[in-house]
């Protein structure tokens, strides 16, 4: 079975936990987990609890993990493509895995591998897409009928993606939304326009909590919301690019001005706008063709891990929906 990381059965069923439920027929699936990038990301404030309050749009993107989830072997083991991950629980795939075990009693065997293609720490949201990606594989192979979203007081899925991080509502949602709080308040906009989009990912180590940190709302720049609100609703690919915004982009080009200059020379080569994603360091661009991304792409390989790939277009549903 292949399953979308951004579809799900929305049922409802009772709060109660299931005895052992047992696999879908193979015991098989499959399911890609969704980079994602920030179009706006505007830093409100500092809150009492230590994080900072936001306000973004984020949009998903072509570019994806694979899990491989199965009923086979003996308790959980995750395996992953890229050997430098660890794979206890530090990873949150199986962080999120021994969670619906336990609360759901599954005494099955589940094996994951995954199939890295996202860079690591690169602002893309790659391990809260695989964590994303886990609660909903494990939710379908096993028939639990977690639902998306929840009028009531049993837990949804995007109740429990919120406990492992902040992004893995939205991974779990996908298509282009705007995030609030600490990004797990998310509202539904208008479905992004076909786009092309190339990703440079530097070798360079970000600390999100050292740009948090250091960040001063004294220096952020006006916010680009509205029009860039106002650009989806009338489908400009022009319109959105060119109103970019990130308020962590003068932090964390301070720390490593290699960002900035890779920005600027996206620019130079044909991008119709680029930014920085999250807190860094993937700067991405907006192409008005494929052939003009390719182009940009070879000038500027020497820069580190580039990506082509374009949006992907999601209709985002409502907690209502």
């Amino acid at each position: 079975m292949r399953l979308s990381s951004l579809s799900v059965n929305t049922k409802m069923r009772n709060c109660a936990n299931t005895t052992n439920p047992q696999p879908c027929a193979g015991g098989l699936l499959q399911i890609d987990a969704y980079s994602k990038i920030n179009l706006i990301l505007d830093v409100i404030c500092r809150r009492l609890d230590g994080y900072h309050e936001l306000r973004s749009v984020m949009q998903t993107l072509e570019l994806h993990d694979t899990l491989t989830i199965t009923s086979a072997g003996e308790g959980f083991t995750l395996t992953c493509s890229d050997k430098n991950l660890p794979t206890d629980d530090r990873n949150l795939v199986t962080r999120a895995a021994k969670y619906l075990i336990k609360q759901h009693n599954i005494r099955q065997p589940i094996s994951i591998h995954l199939e890295k293609r996202i860079p690591e720490a690169a602002g893309l949201a790659g391990g809260s897409s695989d964590c994303a990606a886990t609660l909903m594989g494990i939710n379908a192979l096993f028939n639990l009928q977690i639902p998306l979203h929840s009028s009531n007081q049993c837990p949804s899925l995007m109740s429990i993606g919120k406990a492992f991080g902040a992004d893995v509502p939205f991974c779990l949602m996908g298509g282009t939304a705007l995030a609030e709080g600490i990004g797990e308040e998310l509202t539904p906009l208008p479905t992004h326009p076909p786009t092309t989009v190339l990703l440079v990912c530097p070798n360079i180590r970000v600390s999100t909590a050292a740009v948090f940190a250091r960040y001063d709302p004294k220096n952020s720049s006006p916010s680009n919301m509205q029009a860039m609100i106002n650009a989806l609703h009338d489908s400009n690919v022009a319109d959105i690019a060119s109103n970019f915004s990130n308020d962590l982009t003068q932090i964390t080009t301070k720390m490593h001005p290699k960002i900035d200059e890779i920005i600027t020379q996206m620019k130079t080569h044909g991008a119709l706008g680029a930014a920085m994603s999250g807190s860094g360091p993937t700067v991405f661009g907006y192409f008005d063709s494929e052939e003009s991304a390719m182009y940009a792409k070879k000038k500027l390989a020497h820069a580190g891990r580039v990506y082509l790939t374009s949006v992907k277009a999601v209709r985002s549903t409502a907690p209502n929906a």
